[in-house]
């Protein structure tokens, strides 16, 4: 005769009543629940932390070399006072993606860790006459830009190479890139070139002008705006757009 087992842990199991489906239902629920809520704090978590990194390195800006190019292009139309016959396009330059390319020519302090930088380039258009020398300076620039540093061109960008590059004194406060031998014809588009200045962090600001002196036997001079490297503002600002959009997902 079969013996039936009557300890508790047998008898309750044997007896109990299965779950409604309901219960189950509300379990299930509230495992969904934990794991969207922890994938929401994940979420904010990555969006706080880029945050805090956005305002950390602007907060830090004043102590961090900075480069920076031309708000946009320049147009060379001919007509400029002093301007014998140069048409072309003075071009931004993507920093700081060039500034790990390699300087096939300079003077001064080139460093880009201790000193602010200005990359830029010049282009010729078809018929335009031809070009001997280049400079970038500060006269009549408002705020004034201090004294560079030093200058050089990368080996990217273009294809003309200056001869020669020297950096004014704190008369002429200019770098020149010299296009005597090589000269510029119409056509051709520099390599990239540079100017630095000190101290880093706090010599150029987002708004700065420069004069950039063109010579075809006679000088004319052309004004450009400054911007700096982007990348920055833009962790910070996907940081303040991932939190608002968190927000009004909440609302």
């Amino acid at each position: 005769m079969p013996i039936c087992q009557r300890d508790g842990a047998t008898e309750r199991n044997a007896h109990a009543a299965p779950r409604p489906l309901f219960s189950r239902a509300l379990s299930s629920r509230a495992l969904s629940s934990r794991a969207l809520s922890s994938r929401a704090l994940s979420s904010r978590a990555l969006s706080i932390a880029a945050l805090f990194i956005g305002i950390l390195c602007l907060g830090s800006s004043a102590v961090q070399a900075l480069p920076y190019t031309l708000a946009g292009p320049v147009a060379i139309t001919g007509a400029e006072v002093g301007n014998l016959g140069v048409v072309g396009t003075l071009l931004p330059v993507g920093v700081p993606s060039s500034l790990s390319g390699v300087i096939s020519v300079s003077s001064g302090d080139t460093s880009f860790v201790t000193n602010d930088v200005i990359v830029f380039a010049l282009s010729l258009s078809i018929g335009s006459s031809v070009v001997d020398e280049i400079g970038i300076g500060t006269l009549d620039s408002n705020p004034i830009v201090p004294n560079p540093m030093g200058g050089g061109a990368f080996a990217e960008g273009g294809t003309e190479l200056p001869d020669s590059v020297a950096v004014g004194s704190f008369t002429t406060l200019k770098a020149v890139f010299e296009y005597v031998s090589n000269t510029l014809v119409a056509g051709e588009t520099t390599t990239n070139l540079f100017v630095t200045y000190s101290p880093e962090g706090t010599a150029l600001a987002e708004g700065d002008t420069v004069n950039i002196s063109i010579s075809s036997g006679t000088n004319f001079t052309v004004q450009a705006t400054l911007v700096p490297e982007p990348g920055t503002f833009l962790l910070l600002a996907s940081g303040l757009a991932v939190l608002g959009m968190r927000r009004r997902r909440n609302a």
